[in-house]
């Protein structure tokens, strides 16, 4: 009984509204209720974004005079010192050399006849170790080889590719990929 009792009052409002402020009258009143509503959310928001840019600025502030990241000399040079224990030593290299062809079998790559260079410098606390080796394939299987080798070989750096197609309408392409793999000297 009730249900039926406060529709009966609704419809009673209703016409009663629609009588006295007619149907563009209504739809105002709807117009400006949702207005209303939207000034607040956007006062809401508008409030929360003052609220981050200020928790960021107080961040910045604090990275910006925290006296704890300040590095000294000797600091950096005791860690320039340890630097080279960080790497392999030269006898190591063959079994670089071994993974760098396993992952070319990985890649099923054509490979050619690789060319060796070694270089130390005097005095110098490493030895470069450079590997030039001549690929026939793909470029999608010479890049998926050349992530593998820089991702299983630490101290390999990639020093210079060079691509070139001998066929413009084949996908077959020639590459010469130049491996340096850097060790720690003998020398203290």
């Amino acid at each position: 009984m009730n249900a039926e009792r406060l529709r009966d009052m609704l419809l009673t409002l209703r016409f009663e509204l629609r009588r006295s402020y007619g149907l563009p009258g209504l739809v105002g009143m709807l117009m400006i209720g949702a207005a209303a509503l939207m000034c607040a959310e956007i006062a809401s928001v508008d409030a929360d974004t003052k609220d981050m840019q200020d928790s960021g600025r107080l961040t910045r502030a604090a990275k910006a005079h925290r006296p704890g990241d300040t590095h000294s000399a000797g600091t950096d040079a005791v860690a320039l010192d340890a630097l080279p224990d960080l790497f392999p030593r030269f006898s190591q290299s063959a079994d670089d050399i071994a993974s760098i062809f396993e992952q070319a079998r990985g890649s099923n790559l054509t490979l050619g006849s690789a060319e060796y260079q070694v270089n130390t410098d005097a005095g110098a606390r490493f030895t470069r170790y450079q590997v030039m080796l001549p690929v026939k394939d793909q470029y999608s299987a010479i890049r998926h080889f050349l992530a593998l080798v820089l991702n299983n070989v630490p101290n390999a750096a990639l020093r210079e590719i060079h691509v070139e197609r001998p066929a413009v309408d084949g996908n077959m392409l020639d590459a010469r990929v130049r491996f340096e793999l850097i060790y720690r000297s003998a020398q203290p």
